[in-house]
């Protein structure tokens, strides 16, 4: 039989909301009441023959909740009836009670009887006695501070300690190890000082765990932040004073620490202590200990070691890291047998299941499976499963790459052999991944056609693998100039799956390669709103936009690239350029300098810096800044040229001669800084030189007609006999302009007439330009042009040589200028000014 329901249950449970006892030593409380206006009420001064008031709000409420059921009225109040002012002054008189309200008056009726109670009674007011005195109920004016005992104290510095260390372990959270490491250091402090107050106050011993803590937990702060000395005196003194009932894991610490400083003795040492100290029952820590030993063999080099360590770990608990890492072993043993042997252990790994298996094992008509699909997508538990997926996938791949390439030369019968116990294993669907890695690999050996071909057997296979395929190839064809055939299969790529990064990144790759800016700049951010961690895409939107001169635009994706990569110095080289093409020239020195900061030995940021400090007129430090560009890069013109020119406009012609030399070496064949060299040796007044250095230059390049002016000018100065050969020669260097000049001449006109003249003027056209042509050359016949072969003729990529064609003309032609319309000139005139300035041949 069921047992009936208590009808009366509940009403015994006590509320504590209503205990109002303990609210006087709630200080908490106290302070928030004080800070009200009845805490700030002054309080009731005493009257003779009456008690004073120190009840407060406290004293009140608990009168409230506790008081007795024929309590009277309240003293300080009138508790009767008021009677006439004589009779209230003689009560007043004879029972010696303040006048006012607050005497208590007689009562109708006899002397001391007491009023009959009345509705008063309901707001806790007590009865006062029979005689006139009136008494008040005693307690605290004001709130009484609690003196702070020892323990309290102890207690709240203890409390101090643990949220220091908690406020650290929030800052390495955000990976804040600066304040980390201050918070700690703090707590340790601390520390030491509630220690201290307890030996002074002899409060007994120190709580050991909460030493052993904080310093524990200052040694890994020094350990993350790698300062590696004081984090084993820090261990040390764990291991010492045995703060902490757990050195296994303190000397595996310590082991880390070693093993970080290079110091893989000791710090195989210590996890060989620390795996006779871990018992039995905690196996995986000591299989990670294992594992921290076969890794410090192979960094001492130790192979053997390592992978005897790795083979027992494979024996007991096969991983994929573990399996890895002793087939890089046997790798580099040279062993191929155990290194194959190693692959096909891995394969026997099961493999997790993808999200399409899942998918699969649904049935799409139950509704309650596919919202509990549906809601554990993309939990964390998927995610975990997906990385530990894509790790194997990664595992397996790399131990392919290193089986392939280990086979004696031949890694396309070592890939083939990858690829079947791939097939014939779990893993069936990288199989067709490691047919790309084969492909890559043919790259590798330069061999583009056999890559070309098995990509292109992926044309047909499923829309993953040809996607991936006809990327490879759009790159490849990309990268032979080949734009046509990269447009082609970026667009399949594209087509097999429009949602490909990569391809999207391909194709806006060919169009700015073709000048089509906007529709690269449309590829590059369809590519970054699929995926906005695309560094290439993201990289290459930057470059488009600044052809473009959207500066704006460029600065906000610098800035999101700045925070992808962090430390990559062509982010803040790109960030330098904008701002230096926008006019702010102090930003961009910032941004320069930290660059410079991750290369110092980079000449070209030198220079740049150099440039923007010359703009802003402080020579000193610019000529530091090329001086550090030209040390650390001889060869760049842009520097040579600079500190040339500043050497020439501040007077120091024997300075500028060393610079100007040194761009005479890295481009021979400019004339210009030959001739530098030879004027910087005139100003220094060095003239045997200068005509020596002139005179190279006229063996090397001898039509040019200011190395000749130099020479007759030196040559006359100096009285030498070669002024006159150097004059004639200038005659004919002069006449072969002319000539040069006149064939450009109708070289262009030529050019006009073929490509504007009309189908039904042609001959006409071309027999008054033959015309033209015969009153030009004074009677001597001119071959005509042949217009299929115009190389060196129209185009103008290279010097025309017409020495040649001088040579065809009689000597009397070359002695005596033929009669023109034009006026003659003098023949032994010096064609250029004594005061020549080099600084007019300055580029």
């Amino acid at each position: 039989m069921a047992d009936k329901p208590d009808s009366y249950s509940g009403f015994n449970e006590y509320n504590p909301l209503l205990d109002t006892d303990s609210l006087k030593y709630d200080n908490d409380l106290q302070q928030a009441v004080l800070k009200t206006s009845h805490g700030r009420r002054a309080p009731p001064t005493g009257q003779p023959g009456t008690a004073t008031q120190k009840g407060g709000f406290f004293s009140k409420m608990k009168n409230v909740f506790s008081r007795q059921k024929n309590a009277g009225p309240p003293p300080g109040t009138s508790s009767g009836r008021l009677g006439t002012a004589s009779r209230a002054a003689q009560q007043n008189s004879l029972l010696g009670a303040p006048p006012g309200t607050a005497t208590r008056r007689l009562q109708t009726g006899a002397v001391g009887q007491k009023r009959p109670t009345t509705a008063v009674q309901g707001a806790g007011f007590m009865a006062s006695g029979s005689s006139g005195g009136a008494t008040t109920a005693s307690g605290p004016t004001q709130f009484e501070k609690k003196e702070e005992t020892s323990e309290d104290k102890v207690r709240k510095m203890e409390k101090t300690v643990i949220d220091l260390v908690g406020e650290s372990c929030l800052a390495n959270e955000k990976n804040d190890t600066k304040l980390a490491l201050e918070k700690a250091e703090e707590a340790m402090r601390s520390e030491k000082n509630l220690t201290r107050y307890r030996e002074e106050q002899n409060l007994g011993e120190a709580d050991m765990s909460l030493a052993g803590f904080v310093v524990l937990h200052c040694a890994n702060m020094y350990s993350k932040c790698g300062m590696n000395s004081e984090a084993l005196n820090q261990y040390n003194t764990l291991l010492k004073n045995k703060l902490l009932p757990i050195p296994s894991r303190l000397r595996i610490n310590i082991g880390n620490v070693y093993l970080h400083s290079k110091q893989y003795a000791k710090a195989l040492k210590m996890y060989r202590m620390a795996l006779d100290q871990i018992p039995e029952q905690n196996a995986d820590l000591k299989f990670k200990v294992r594992e921290n030993i076969a890794a410090t063999h192979i960094l001492m080099g130790q192979y053997a070691e390592a992978a005897q360590a790795y083979e027992s770990i494979m024996q007991e608990r096969p991983n994929y890291r573990s399996g890895l890492n002793l087939l890089l072993c046997y790798h580099a043993l040279s062993q191929r047998d155990k290194t194959r042997r190693v692959f096909t252990d891995l394969l026997k790994i099961p493999f997790l299941s993808s999200d399409e298996d899942y998918q699969s094992t649904v049935d799409k008509d139950d509704k309650q499976a596919n919202l509990v699909l549906e809601a554990t997508r993309d939990d964390r538990l998927r995610q975990f499963e997906r990385k530990r997926r894509r790790f194997a996938e990664h595992v397996i791949v790399t131990a392919a790459k290193i089986v392939g390439n280990n086979s004696d030369g031949d890694f396309v019968g070592g890939y083939e052999w990858c690829i079947e116990q791939v097939r014939n294993s779990s893993y069936l669907e990288l199989a067709s991944g490691l047919e790309i890695q084969k492909a890559i690999a043919y790259l590798r050996e330069n061999n583009f056609s056999k890559a070309i071909s098995t990509l292109k057997e992926f044309e047909k296979a499923e829309a993953k693998l040809a996607s991936a395929a006809a990327t490879n190839l759009s790159f490849l064809y990309f990268l032979e100039k080949d734009l046509n055939n990269a447009h082609k299969y970026a667009d399949l790529a594209l087509k097999t799956d429009k949602f490909n990064p990569a391809s999207l990144t391909n194709k806006g790759n060919c169009c700015f390669a073709q000048q089509d800016y906007d529709k690269a700049r449309y590829y590059y951010e369809e590519a970054l709103n699929i995926d906005a961690g695309s560094v290439e895409a993201l990289h290459n939107l930057v470059l488009t936009l600044m052809k473009s001169n959207q500066y704006q635009r460029v600065k906000d994706l610098l800035h999101k690239y700045e925070t992808i990569q962090p430390a990559n110095a062509q982010v803040f080289c790109l960030m330098g350029d904008v701002l230096q093409q926008t006019n702010d020239s102090e930003h961009a020195k910032s941004w320069y300098l930290q660059a410079l900061s991750k290369y110092r030995t980079d000449g070209h940021l030198h220079r740049r810096i150099g440039e923007i400090v010359d703009m802003q007129g402080d020579k000193s430090d610019a000529i530091q800044y090329y001086f550090d560009a030209f040390r650390h890069n001889p060869c760049d013109i842009q520097t040579l040229e600079w500190l040339a020119s500043y050497y020439i406009e501040t007077q120091y012609p024997e300075k500028a001669v060393e610079f100007c030399a040194q761009a005479a070496l890295v481009k021979p064949g400019e004339i210009k800084w030959h001739l530098m060299v030879a004027s910087c040796y005139r100003r220094t007044g060095d003239y045997t030189a200068a005509l020596e250095k002139y005179k190279w230059i006229h063996i090397h390049f001898p039509e040019d007609i200011d190395c000749i002016k130099f020479l007759v000018k030196i040559s006359t100065d100096l009285g030498l006999p070669e002024r006159e050969t150097y004059e004639n020669e200038l005659k004919k260097a002069n006449k072969m302009n002319e000539i040069k000049l006149q064939r450009q001449t109708s070289a262009d006109k030529s050019r006009s007439i073929v490509q504007g003249r009309k189908v039904s003027h042609a001959d006409h056209d071309v027999s008054h330009f033959k015309n033209d042509d015969y009153r030009q050359t004074s009677g001597r016949k001119r071959t005509p042009i042949d217009l299929s072969n115009t190389e060196g003729v129209f185009s103008q990529q290279e010097p025309i040589s017409i020495q040649p064609f001088v040579d065809q003309f009689s000597q009397d032609m070359t002695d005596e200028r033929p009669k023109t319309a034009i006026r003659r000139k003098e023949l032994n005139k010096a064609l250029f000014d004594d005061n020549d300035d080099a600084t007019e041949l300055l580029p």
